[in-house]
């Protein structure tokens, strides 16, 4: 794909001609082929932004929505509003903005806009920064779920997905809403909408994590619609991600001991880890933790899935992942406040949408789990299954979208790719990246040393701007950066 950064804006009056030119083709060809793509033949829309202020973000924006059909099948039925919100060039000299697809699944890209603007303040002098919210987040008709609305602790110390919470949402989301029209193929039609209401050329997408799916499968519907690609810690489109946990989460801990016995300060402070912390899942297996919880008379047991679940996500990232020997040290010696104040603080998010997650994951990622490879994909592991059983069963309350054909295949793509995955990431194992990335021809790798999940550095983001500024991996191949050095281990 040829690089367009030295391209000059095209004109508004160029855009709509280019509009009804790709809406026609698509109409003929899909006439053709005997499937009309009722979504893709609609005329071109636009949309009316119009000045607002984004949380922590200084600099002015504009900010708008757009109709699109919930079931692109039936598009006089249900309408949803898709949120939009731009950051302009300080000096708009490019038609490819920078897109932010967010991960969870669930996560909210407008929200997050404050860290990015600054993240990208070299590239927003000269490129948008364009926010959409996928369906079922954010601005865009969020499918939010209180997974905390039981107040009974023995629930909530037990369950990362309380059942009757899980089940309650889901009857009061369906009212409103049809919970198969949420996946990822679905946001793609979305974002190409928008991307032709706003008059953008090829997009500049970045990615992390689960956002990673929605890129792949935007760079497949749409392929000439991408200019560039960042592609952070990938979560691949054929691996149910919750089978690979326990493994992933388990090397991570491992590589954490290994950390601490190779730091002065923190192999003596703790010089036993290891064996406090199978002493401590001992204990929770035996069902001999109890705990006080505030607000509730007596005490109440703590469990070791949950407890195992907070863990692994502690292992997400170093610094996190730094505070663990001295939080199992306390829990060896019976505090377990810590882990405790933890789970409880994760319960909630505002900005999160669990019911996008569900949405997406009972669809893509549950029904293709083999019950033979649980077993072998959990033993031996701190988590367990756990974490698979939690959400099959959270799952079986949420209906099933039937997905295109080949949706879950490997990509196959041409555009630019820079593929950054953390050596120290307990979410999505190194060997992600070249699995997914067998499928681009235009692409580099950096192993991101001393990293975790979606981690950022200065070296990374000069790699970046060098990639959106080119339209090119060529000066890329061979790219390396320095490793960065591990957090400091808190030891009291």
């Amino acid at each position: 794909m040829a690089a367009a950064s030295d391209m000059v804006p095209m004109t508004r009056k160029a855009g709509v001609r280019r509009h009804l030119m790709l809406a026609g083709m698509v109409l003929l060809f899909a006439i053709a082929a005997g499937t009309p793509d009722l979504r893709a033949a609609e005329a071109p829309r636009s949309v009316e932004l119009v000045p607002c202020t984004l949380p922590g973000v200084e600099r002015p924006a504009r900010c708008g929505s757009l109709g699109v059909a919930e079931n692109p099948s039936a598009p006089q039925g249900r309408q949803l509003s898709i949120g939009i919100a731009v950051v302009p060039a300080v000096d708009r000299k490019h038609d490819d903005p920078i897109v932010l697809l967010m991960g969870g699944p669930g996560e909210s890209a407008i929200s997050a806009a404050a860290g990015y603007v600054q993240q990208f303040a070299s590239l927003l002098q000269e490129r948008d920064l364009l926010l959409v919210d996928q369906r079922g987040s954010g601005r865009s008709g969020a499918l939010q779920c209180d997974l905390a609305a039981t107040r009974d602790p023995g629930v909530r110390l037990k369950d990362l997905f309380p059942l009757d919470a899980v089940e309650s949402c889901e009857q009061r989301l369906r009212k409103n809403a049809d919970l198969s029209q949420y996946i990822y193929a679905r946001f793609a039609d979305d974002l190409e909408q928008v991307r032709h209401a706003l008059d953008y050329g090829p997009l500049n997408l970045f990615a992390g994590s689960y956002g990673t799916r929605a890129e792949q499968v935007y760079l497949r519907a749409y392929p000439h619609s991408v200019r560039t690609a960042y592609v952070g810690s990938v979560v691949p489109l054929d691996v149910p991600t919750p089978l690979t946990m326990a493994k992933t989460a388990q090397s991570a801990l491992d590589q954490l001991a290994a950390d601490c016995a190779a730091d002065a300060a923190c192999s003596a402070a703790f010089p036993n880890f290891k064996d406090e912390f199978r002493d401590v899942f001992a204990k929770l297996d035996a069902g001999t933790v109890r705990i006080a919880v505030a607000g509730h008379d007596g005490t109440w047991p703590l469990y070791r899935g949950r407890v195992a679940e907070w863990l692994r996500s502690m292992l997400y990232h170093p610094g996190d992942a730094a505070t663990l020997p001295w939080t199992i040290h306390r829990a060896h010696q019976g505090d377990w406040s810590t882990m405790v104040d933890g789970i409880v603080a994760k319960e909630s998010d505002p900005d999160f949408s669990f019911g996008l997650l569900f949405a997406i994951t009972c669809s893509e990622d549950i029904p293709f789990i083999r019950e033979a490879d649980v077993g072998p994909q959990s033993q031996g592991t701190f988590l367990g299954d756990d974490r698979v059983r939690q959400q099959q069963a959270a799952c079986r309350f949420w209906p099933r979208a039937t997905l295109p054909p080949a949706y879950r295949k490997p990509v196959h793509s041409s555009v630019p790719a820079l593929f950054v995955t953390g050596d120290h990431d307990g979410g999505t194992p190194l060997w992600f990246t070249p699995h997914v990335m067998a499928g681009f021809s235009q692409a580099v790798e950096v192993v991101a040393r001393g990293q975790g999940h979606t981690d950022w550095n200065a070296c990374v983001a000069g790699l970046y701007e060098q990639l959106v500024r080119s339209g090119s991996v060529v000066g890329l191949r061979g790219a390396a950066c320095p490793p960065v050095p591990l957090p400091a281990f808190k030891t009291k």
